[in-house]
């Protein structure tokens, strides 16, 4: 049996040709700004005034045609120095540019059917025409309000053989036919909503502000009117001239605190699938296997995109290859991880994919203490209370499942106090009665952890966010049970085992808000004490919240997480929050192992832009060696797994990497639609080898505590995550072993 492993990468056929650029000069008084901002944002601001391709290298301006030296509604100047030859080599950043650009150029003549254009070439390259085994067809909803289309997310870079390399992402999105306008029209508010600009050709999305008390002929900062800026300025008199001139300006923030003036009808609102879903459940279930596509669809799909490029004949008629390249063409190797062995209750092994049998054997460990468990629910619901209740207890002290002795269930599970410490109830609907009930509990002394009956809908004025922050205040955790899943254990014997997955992760929550542990990893590779996972919290554009996840030993024990109290701007964690966070991570370790920790591995979510001289300076004074790995989730690349021939979904362990850089699968896609996402792993600091790195990763994913699921993240940054998402939820300012954000 044959097997490869690629990324959903193509090369080039040859290596890419030097060609003529118009080069200009850049010239701005604003000296005090960064002059590499200020060159982004004056190529923007080009591009909006032109349509040839635009380009920079941080000190010039490069075009493919020669250009207007004044741009209008600008603080800079542009000196035109004349035509000039660029080596490829030399300026990696310019041509991977402008093959995209070319790429996009091909694209708009493309038509399906001879007669339909196939591609829409604004801020992203998108299809209304999706792939079928029926061939190209388009899907709108009954109403054609809303309509299926595929978006390309295209990037190319230069590799040191001189060839153009083409990274394919293809996702699904959802169009409206209705404009801002139109939704005014309707007399539907939209002010709040999250909106495009259709009419842009970069991209520009932002919340729809204020409907203003002027029109689009009315004077403005930067033109005449909004209408003389189209017609004068951006040369697009089509777009406006026949709408009515009585039109109300929209504002639309793109930037915190940065509104700007637009026409109703150049913006639609951004639909999700969760809303498509809300809109018309029977279209959005009528789409699916279009939406979650298997690895061998995706494939197929860049290849017809790859053919509709065809050649580049500005640059010497390049062309991308069809099949994917080698890995080590990008300087990868290819590899495979097992997944690890973990041990739970009575120094049991557990295979991952069976953590279920944790419920025959044992958790690794229980609270010493009995829990005590407060109850609150919905009035005149106290038969929904007593039927959790009962399951609950009788599963976890008894071994027990619908009153009878289960032999798969270990009695002893957890010391639960049978007797519920408190009861309260609530009105429904009732904002104040919710807080009321909540903060009666909250003075209840000796309560672990409270139980809610809440409302299957998660709405913004249901009871879920004032209870969970309320009893947060007082160090007090909480499971929440839907009304759906508690009517199932009402039911009993009549529902079959449906209720015993639930069960299990009821009982897990309650384990891990109280302290315990089900499994930790048997055998750690590499010389690491214990592991930090880091993540920032965004309140709302430019204020942020570090948040110290978690510590584990390492074996994967929680340590405890830490959540700082202050704010800051920006998302590089300040070295005044650095040392308070690190300084209780190692106070954690010590309270544990009597000692501080010799060796510290730091996963960061996302982009570790934080001061390096300061960990060096901070670890150095205390003889603590460090490795610091970003672990990213939202990137653009998969791989693919070929198996005599046939291109698969690739399983858990699945990985490429390099000495610094790597990509790993977590997740396995078996009985499931669409293909996995691997993370990114870039090792920025340290001695741990990458191999050692991506097995830690892995390892770390495997160990979820609120449930017998796997996530796709390592609990390390998994957690961090889940803080920053729940953190009114979580206690501040001080180190916890209790997940109260599960």
């Amino acid at each position: 049996m044959s097997k490869d492993l690629k990324m959903e990468i193509f090369a080039s056929k040859e290596t890419v040709k030097p060609v003529t650029f118009h080069v200009y000069e850049f010239h701005t008084s604003e000296l005090y700004e960064n002059k590499f901002k200020l060159i982004r944002s004056a190529v923007w601001k080009i591009k909006n005034v032109n349509t040839c391709g635009v380009f920079e290298d941080g000190k010039y301006i490069y075009t493919t045609e020669k250009i207007e030296e004044n741009i209008p509604n600008t603080d800079f100047k542009l000196v035109y120095l004349g035509e000039k030859v660029l080596e490829v080599l030399e300026n990696k950043k310019v041509y991977s540019e402008l093959i995209r650009y070319y790429i996009v150029e091909n694209l708009k003549k493309i038509k399906i059917y001879d007669q339909y254009r196939k591609y829409a070439c604004r801020s992203n390259i998108t299809s209304r025409w999706i792939m079928t085994e029926k061939g190209f067809q388009t899907f709108s909803s009954r109403d054609k309000q809303i309509s299926l289309e595929r978006k390309y997310n295209v990037a190319v870079y230069i590799q040191d053989n001189g060839k153009a390399y083409l990274k394919i992402d293809t996702s699904s999105i959802f169009s409206s036919n209705q404009t801002v306008a139109d939704l005014i029209d309707q007399g539907i508010d939209p002010r709040g909503m999250e909106v495009k600009n259709e009419w842009a050709k970069n991209f520009q999305v932002g919340i729809l502000k204020e409907i203003c008390n002027y029109t689009v002929t009315d004077k403005i900062d930067f033109a005449d009117s909004l209408k003389a800026y189209y017609v004068d300025t951006k040369k697009e008199s089509y777009r406006v001239e026949n709408l009515p001139d009585d039109t109300l300006v929209v504002t639309v923030e793109l930037q915190p605190g940065k509104n700007y003036p637009y026409y109703p009808q150049a913006l639609k609102p951004v639909l999700t699938r969760e809303k498509v879903g809300q809109i018309d459940p029977a279209f959005s279930l009528s789409i699916e296997r279009y939406v979650k596509r298997d690895m061998a669809l995706r494939i197929e799909l860049d290849k017809n995109f790859i053919q509709d490029i065809g050649k580049i004949t500005q640059i010497g008629n390049l062309e991308f290859e069809q099949e994917m390249c080698q890995v080590a063409d990008l300087g990868y190797k290819r590899g495979t991880i097992q997944l690890p062995v973990l041990t739970c209750g009575r120094n049991r092994e557990l295979r991952c994919g069976e953590e279920f049998k944790v419920f025959n054997y044992g958790f690794y460990y229980k609270p010493e203490k009995k829990i005590k468990i407060g109850y609150i629910y919905p009035k005149n619901q106290i038969n929904l209370m007593k039927a959790v209740a009962n399951a609950i207890c009788d599963f976890a002290a008894n071994g027990r499942y619908h009153g009878e002795k289960d032999a798969y269930i270990v009695e002893g599970l957890l010391d639960i106090q049978m007797k519920p410490i408190a009861i309260e109830e609530y009105a429904l609907n009732d904002i104040t009665d919710y807080k009321r009930a909540a903060n009666h509990l909250r003075k209840i002394e000796d309560m672990d952890i409270v139980i809610g009956i809440v409302p299957d809908e998660m709405d913004d004025d249901g009871p879920y966010n004032p209870f969970k922050s309320i009893w947060a205040e007082v160090n007090i955790p909480s499971q929440m049970v839907s009304v759906k899943t508690a009517r199932l254990f009402e039911r009993g014997k009549a529902e079959g085992n449906k209720t015993k997955y639930y069960l299990h992760n009821i009982l897990l929550g309650i384990l891990g808000k109280a302290g315990g542990i089900p499994w930790i990893i048997k055998e750690m590779p590499g010389n690491v004490d214990c592991f930090v996972g880091l993540d920032v919290a965004t309140v709302e554009k430019g204020i942020h919240f570090p948040a110290c996840s978690v510590v584990f030993d390492k074996q994967g024990r929680l340590l405890g997480f830490y959540k700082p109290k202050s704010a800051q701007r920006g998302e590089k964690i300040t070295t005044k929050i650095l040392r308070d966070i690190f300084d209780q991570v190692i106070f954690s370790y010590e309270d544990k192992f009597g000692d501080k920790p010799k060796s510290i591995m730091i996963h960061r979510d996302g982009f570790s832009n934080e001061n390096d001289e300061w960990y060096q300076e901070y670890f150095g004074e205390k003889e603590i060696a460090y490795t610091i790995v970003e672990v990213r989730k939202n990137i653009s690349s998969k791989l693919v797994l070929i198996e005599d021939g046939e291109i698969k979904n690739p399983t858990t362990g699945y990985c490429v990497y390099n000495k610094e850089k790597a990509y790993l699968v977590t997740t396995n896609m078996k009985n499931k639609k669409g293909s996995p996402n691997p993370l990114l792993i870039e090792k920025k600091c340290g001695n741990i080898s990458m191999g050692d790195v991506l097995k830690q990763v892995l390892y770390l994913s495997q160990l979820h505590v609120g449930s017998t699921q796997k996530m796709r993240l390592p609990i390390t940054t998994g957690y961090a995550d889940k803080i920053c998402k729940n953190r009114e939820f979580v206690p501040e300012g001080k180190m916890n072993q209790r997940l109260f954000f599960l």
